[in-house]
């Protein structure tokens, strides 16, 4: 009977270990949809962190572009109107000429060998002054419109940097949030209701503090300009860009060695001056005849010529608005940064509530930041020396990616 008892306990012991069994398979099966939430977070997080980049770089790629666009369409300005000033010596040089043969051609008429060749010069030069103050107004006001509609230009694209940045509603541009949707149409950037840290639960007040101090930095960074209201800032960076052409614009004079007490001086310049918000060139050449009479000498115009630009446009303005950084002394910020907030949702349903997490509301984030700065490319410019300061003068504006301030 012993022995039938431990047979029968034997028995009735059978399937106990698949109590213990269906708890394990119960935890591993837990364990594996922890361990695929968790990898569907670590991958949505790996694709939220590429977006940003992507989106902080693409910000400040754009933010770059238009800084080296203002650099070009300053230049342009500047070389359009520095154009018109060449034009205007060259009205008044020719303007000069004719009447300087005018006038001899007066004198040699009595000796036909040599006055006819100064009548037929005379006549020729005549035709030209013509045919140059027949083109001087379609070229002045050609020269006007044309910087009109660049300042124009300018003022659109800055016009368009809020939004780049994706907090502001005025526009639709939102380069930085399109570029990150193109990795995922959830993901977000810079949104109000993620940026705004007391309704926010994806970031904390430094980050915050960096995100709006970079917007801040970045929307008055550049200042618009009118050329009468800049303390002659336009007119110096004008009259700077003569470069070789400065004798031919502010001395076109030369003085003959002297003859019994005789000589020819040629005097001609061309003055750039601003009057109210409008710009001009002053332009005048002459030549004068003089002797020297009782230890002096005495002076008499023998022929002259003059021109201005207002005299065939009196609306030319040459540069008259423009852009410009606002802090333009050597302490100005040599560099700016662009953030990038990236959210997203957590797409991941089942078992987040055991994380405290709730599917499509809690929001995994991302910060990045791009660094935009103007660096003088080394290859063919190492003859002006080392460095460059910023500014919206030369485009060299460039961008790369960097380290957040936290």
């Amino acid at each position: 009977m012993l022995g039938n008892y431990s047979i029968k306990s034997l028995k009735c012991q059978k399937g106990q270990a698949l109590i213990l069994s269906v708890f394990l398979v119960l935890a591993t099966a837990m364990a594996a949809v922890l361990m695929y939430n968790n990898g569907q977070v670590t991958s949505e997080k790996s694709r939220l962190v590429n977006a940003a980049d992507a989106a902080a770089y693409s910000g400040g790629i754009y933010f770059a572009r238009n800084l080296n666009f203002l650099a070009y369409t300053n230049r342009a300005m500047i070389a359009n109107h520095v154009a018109m000033g060449h034009f205007i010596s060259y009205v008044s040089w020719i303007r000069y000429l004719d009447d300087a043969l005018t006038k001899l051609s007066t004198y040699t008429a009595i000796y036909p060998p040599i006055g006819v060749w100064v009548a037929r010069a005379q006549s020729v030069m005549s035709e030209i002054k013509d045919g140059t103050e027949d083109i001087a107004p379609i070229l002045v006001k050609a020269s006007g419109a044309m910087n009109s509609t660049i300042a124009k230009a300018q003022r659109l694209s800055q016009a368009t940097m809020n939004g780049v940045l994706s907090v502001s509603t005025l526009l639709d541009v939102k380069i930085m949030d399109k570029v990150a949707k193109s990795y995922h149409p959830t993901i977000r950037v810079n949104y109000s209701e993620d940026v705004n840290v007391s309704n926010s639960n994806v970031i904390t007040s430094v980050n915050t503090f960096q995100i709006n101090n970079d917007i801040r930095n970045l929307l008055s960074y550049v200042k618009g300009y009118q050329a009468n209201d800049d303390d002659g800032r336009m007119k110096t960076m004008i009259e700077r860009s003569y470069d070789v052409s400065s004798p031919w614009i502010t001395n076109r004079g030369w003085s003959s060695p002297a003859v019994s007490a005789q000589r020819l001086k040629k005097a001609g310049n061309t003055l750039h001056k601003m009057e109210d918000d409008l710009a001009n060139w002053e332009a005048s050449d002459d030549i004068y005849y003089r002797r020297l009479r009782r230890w002096r000498w005495r002076s008499a115009i023998f022929a002259s010529g003059k021109a201005n630009a207002r005299e065939f446009d009196e609306e030319y303005k040459g540069v008259s608005s423009y852009y410009d950084l606002r802090n333009r002394e050597i302490s100005a910020d040599q560099a700016l940064y662009i953030s990038a907030l990236a959210t997203m949702p957590i797409s991941s349903t089942r078992f987040m509530e055991l994380l405290d997490l709730k599917p499509g509301t809690e929001r995994l984030a991302a910060l990045s930041r791009a660094e935009i700065f103007h660096k003088r490319p080394d290859v063919g410019f190492n003859i002006l020396g080392d460095g460059e300061y910023s500014n919206l003068y030369n485009p060299f504006w460039q961008v790369r990616l960097s380290k957040n301030n936290i």
